[in-house]
Formats: structure tokens, sequence, C-alpha cells
């Protein structure tokens, strides 16, 4: 299971990067409801994946409505409490804390990252690990895809 959700989200952040809209269904519908619990791994992950990518004004935004179809089309393959939070997710609706956490990102402000990942990783089992794991990888894609996004304020 741990070999399966590396290589799709290798693919899916390889499939975001090339805008291959059909890759990009193909590795969301191999994350979803892989795992195990109330919230797969495989859901968190595009969770945390979501919560940063669909700020509004990011270049990746426009990759939303897949998100959307993809999760509408296929949400008989993982739990309802994981299709409610993802659902919540790509429409910018998620936990308080990690609202808080992207905050400080966005702000640049890093004086309480610790803090928040702490309490982002108090989530569940392990879906707050899978969440930052989805974020950290929209963080390297907001790099490569939204470097004038990321970069507006640095010399």
């Amino acid at each position: 299971m741990s070999r399966q959700l590396q290589h799709h989200r290798v693919q899916l952040v390889y499939a975001l990067n090339t805008g291959d809209g059909a890759a990009i269904e193909n590795e969301i519908t191999g994350l979803l409801g892989l795992g195990i619990g109330l919230t797969p791994s495989g859901d968190d992950y595009l969770a945390g994946l979501c919560a940063f990518l669909f700020i509004a004004g990011h270049p990746m935004r426009k990759y939303r409505q897949i998100f959307k179809s993809v999760l509408e089309r296929e949400k008989n393959k993982t739990t309802l409490l994981s299709v409610i939070t993802l659902r919540e997710a790509i429409n910018q609706r998620y936990r308080e804390t990690l609202y808080a956490f992207i905050q400080q990102i966005v702000s640049g402000d890093a004086g309480n990252i610790q803090k928040f990942i702490h309490e982002i990783k108090k989530i569940g089992s392990s879906s707050g690990c899978d969440m930052l794991c989805g974020m950290a990888d929209a963080f390297a894609l907001t790099r490569t895809d939204g470097g004038n996004y990321v970069d507006q304020d640095c010399d």
C-alpha cells in the first residue's frame, strides 16, 4: 500500500507539472480510498494537496474542477467521511489548524510553523501526517508552477 501511495503521489505531481489532465484524473482515482481507516491515507494526502493548491489566485487552481469531477465520479471508492473531508478541502474549507498553518506560510511568518505542524500531526491516527505530505507536494508544485505567485515579495 505504501508503494502504491508513493507511486500515485509521484505520478500526480508529474501530471500536475506537465498539465496532463487524463493523467491527473488517473492518479486521483488511484489515490482515492487508498489506505485504511475512516479517512484513508490517499484521501488525506489529496486533502492536504488541495488545501494549498486551490487557494484563490494560485495557478494550479485551474485543476480544481478535475479534482471535483473525479471525486464525484469515484466517491464509492472511499468512506463518506473522506468524501466530505476531501470535498470541503477542494472548496477551501478545512480544520482551523490547517487554515492557520497555511496563513502562516502564505504570509511568510515562519515564527510558529513548528507549533502548527505539531498540531496537524495530532489529527487522526495518521491523517495529519498524510495531509502534511500533500501540502509539502503542493509547496513544491507552487515553487515550480507558481514561482511568480510565491516570490512576489522577494528580491
